[in-house]
């Protein structure tokens, strides 16, 4: 049976990814804290066993610079600071 959500508290409005507190916008698809559609999203919980990697991501335009620990790696796109795109950096130190 498929468990459908709308348990925004600490999630993106679009496309329904953690938000860290401090995030003024969403790291993976770059919409702003508070705005979206806020549909029904289906809450899934994935289990992946293995050391988290580290994943360096620096802002192009602002500068901002943060790492990320996340099994399977972390493929943020935008900068929760300012919303541009981010480069990434893949750091395997485990």
């Amino acid at each position: 049976m498929r468990e459908m959500s709308t348990d925004y508290s600490g999630r993106c409005g679009n496309c329904h990814e953690p938000m860290r507190d401090n995030d003024l916008f969403c790291r993976y698809c770059g919409t702003p804290r508070g705005e979206g559609d806020f549909l029904p999203y289906e809450n899934i919980n994935c289990c992946v066993y293995g050391p988290p990697m580290v994943t360096t991501h620096t802002c192009t335009d602002c500068g901002y610079s943060w790492n990320v620990r996340r099994l399977g790696g972390d493929n943020a796109l935008f900068c929760p600071e300012c919303g541009s795109p981010v480069s990434t950096e893949l750091k395997e130190d485990w």
